[in-house]
């Protein structure tokens, strides 16, 4: 089934204390082998205290956590929550039990899938080499790509260090100042995105822009000859065998490339496994290596903008965890509101977790969480 488009606008109880009970997640038609925990080295005991110590944090926001490990989805938690809201974004909507066929809004997660579009289309052939020069893509913005930014590549904007300036920090996102509500609003976003100023070179610094991010989009839809969507869906969703999710559209027409993609949490699971299985779900090939490696690879140094990392790669925030007196390297995707999904290539891991904490309200790092609560029970 193909992904829609928003327009704008068999168990195993491994302990009989009261609390929560590890049940091995059951085994659905989406595809994923299941697994007690404890068969892949991941001590059900802890998951079962992390479970419980949530529960005794009746404040937390957190929606789903997914847990795969080894090829096997061996955990799988739904909570009570707020569904998203955009009028005024980051508002209530109802107030549901999560669960397994909810779509959740993933918020900059979705520059991390646009990436991984973006490399099927390098796959596919569309695309050649990322240190093309953007103004030969796209040839109708040369006169706005001029200076310095006629040396702007691919690259660059897959790394965030195309030195646009760019600012959706400093105002709200209801606020029509703020540049990813105004770039939403245009006709042309990608005119909008480039005639903003240069405030560094191409390539010497990282600063972050989901702008560059809806330019990528752009390009794959002009080298495709597709909507964004519609070829997300050929190369990546149905291959997938994704049932679920939505993609916001911005006024132009263009897809938000940037944050507007719901999917169900197994759903962007199998997006985070391609990197664990040489780019394959199943039998079908949808990134390379090459593209793998070059995603994950620390590009530019990024200052602690999110913590535990230091670096980023093609939409990837590059990070270490620390637990069991051992460093966990890994790679993740975050978005706005506690979305995340950490893949630990060396443990053969995926942590997905879904929140709707968009107010920053809660005391609660998902980064300290996943530290002291999951991989102390790696075994």
């Amino acid at each position: 089934m193909t992904l829609g488009s928003v327009l704008f606008l068999g168990s195993c109880n491994d302990d009989d204390r009261p609390g929560y009970s590890y049940e091995i997640p059951p085994k659905t038609n989406d595809g994923w082998e299941v697994a007690s925990s404890n068969e892949v080295g991941l001590d059900s005991v802890q998951l079962i205290e992390m479970a419980d110590y949530l529960e005794s944090r009746y404040e937390h926001q957190i929606h789903s956590i997914v847990i795969v490990k080894n090829d096997k989805l061996v955990f799988e938690k739904y909570f009570e929550g707020y569904l998203y809201s955009d009028d005024p974004p980051g508002s209530h909507g109802n107030f549901i039990l999560y669960d397994r066929e909810t779509d959740h809004y993933l918020a900059s997660v979705s520059k991390s899938v646009t990436s991984v579009i973006f490399g099927a289309a390098v796959k596919a052939g569309y695309l050649a080499k990322v240190d093309t020069l953007l103004v030969d893509v796209l040839p109708d913005y040369e006169d706005i790509l001029v200076g310095e930014k006629a040396d702007i590549t691919l690259e660059h904007l897959l790394c965030m260090s195309s030195g646009l300036s760019w600012d959706e920090w400093s105002t709200s996102y209801e606020d029509p100042a703020n540049d990813v509500v105004a770039m939403f609003n245009e006709d042309d976003p990608v005119e909008y995105i480039l005639s903003k100023p240069m405030i560094s070179s191409p390539g010497d610094e990282f600063h972050y822009n989901s702008g560059g991010t809806n330019v990528l989009g752009a390009v794959i839809e002009k080298e495709t000859g597709m909507s964004l969507l519609d070829f997300a869906n050929e190369s990546l969703f149905e291959p997938l065998n994704v049932q679920g999710g939505l993609w916001e559209k911005m006024a132009s027409g263009y897809y938000f490339a940037s944050g507007g993609l719901f999917l169900r949490p197994r759903e962007l699971t199998k997006i985070g496994y391609l990197f664990l299985n040489d780019g394959y779900w199943d039998d079908t090939q949808i990134i390379t290596e090459e593209w793998i490696n070059g995603s994950i690879a620390p590009h530019i140094q990024t200052d602690d903008l999110i913590p535990r990392s230091d670096s980023y790669g093609y939409q990837w925030w590059i990070m270490d965890f620390y637990a069991n007196d051992q460093t966990y390297e890994c790679f993740c995707a975050a978005g706005w509101g506690d979305q995340y999904m950490f893949i630990f290539p060396d443990q053969e891991m995926i942590i997905t977790i879904n929140s709707g904490n968009y107010s920053g309200a809660v005391n609660m790092s998902i980064f300290a969480f996943v530290e002291e609560h999951i991989l102390p029970g790696l075994l």
